[in-house]
């Protein structure tokens, strides 16, 4: 297992930012992997998958927690560089794992990733909650580029979660600090980046921090990618009302640490 070089300036762009790009942190036999893992997931997507685009305007396809019943998923967690790479950026003395979560824009979905941060989608309170985004396609503006405010991670607000693919408000979920702000609508009051890549490339970002994606209005390109979440020392367990990647709450203690089953921890210093 060959692990990209994390030099601490990545990791203090990740701490000051919220989001770090790590160029080539996957080689070509696990992009194909996953690749290979997508396609079966799609052709049986499990109970937790959706579809947010229209009839007849592309697909915005999701699923979580392939894992369970994909072996090719379970074999990327368990034997690729995510976790030692997680593990270096968090600064952690033990790692669990919270999720895994398939993001397939086919071309011509007008879709957008509307701006949310992942933290209010979990079942977890802390700092060190971050997710991985790991591209299988090359990614441009055109065909779903991912986009972040910096430093929001660092606002010390969560917002009320949101439908990802339709950006409409879950009026079962908990109202936390209200509404994201609109970011769209006066982009030049935040320092907000975007981020091209190819197979190969990854973003490491905070559950906080607020982020996005563009449409995939190209007519020929997917845009297939996979996003991992892990958990390292200061997060505990947070019971909330609305756990869009799972079916039932976990059997834990609220403001306890994270384990079992739903949490397995799979890295300790």
């Amino acid at each position: 297992m060959a692990v990209i070089p994390i030099c601490d300036e990545t990791i203090a762009a990740y701490d000051a930012d919220g989001v770090a790009l790590l160029r080539g942190a996957f080689l070509e036999s696990w992009i194909s992997l996953l690749r290979e893992a997508v396609e079966q997931v799609m052709f049986e997507p499990g109970p937790l998958s959706k579809n947010y685009a229209e009839p007849g305007r592309g697909k915005f396809f999701t699923d979580h927690h392939m894992h369970h019943g994909n072996p090719l998923f379970a074999r990327f967690i368990k034997e690729s560089p995510a976790v030692e790479i997680a593990a270096r950026m968090l600064k952690a003395r033990r790692l669990n794992y919270v999720d895994e979560h398939l993001l397939v824009k086919e071309p011509g979905t007008a879709n957008p990733t509307y701006w949310h941060q992942d933290q209010p989608y979990y079942e977890v309170a802390g700092t060190q909650f971050a997710s991985f985004w790991i591209p299988l396609d090359p990614v441009t503006a055109e065909t779903g580029a991912m986009k972040f405010v910096k430093g929001s991670h660092l606002w010390g607000k969560l917002y009320r979660p949101i439908r990802i693919g339709l950006g409409e408000v879950v009026e079962q979920a908990d109202v936390l600090d209200g509404l994201a702000p609109d970011i769209d609508a006066e982009p030049g009051k935040y320092d907000i980046a975007m981020f091209e890549m190819d197979p190969g490339d990854c973003l490491f970002f905070n559950g906080a921090v607020l982020h996005g994606a563009q449409p995939n209005l190209s007519t020929h390109t997917r845009r297939r990618a996979l996003s991992l979440r892990f958990a390292a020392d200061d997060v505990t367990w947070q019971p909330r009302s609305y756990i869009p990647s799972r079916p039932e709450t976990a059997d834990l203690v609220a403001g306890g640490p994270l384990g079992g089953d739903e949490y397995p921890e799979l890295w300790t210093a």
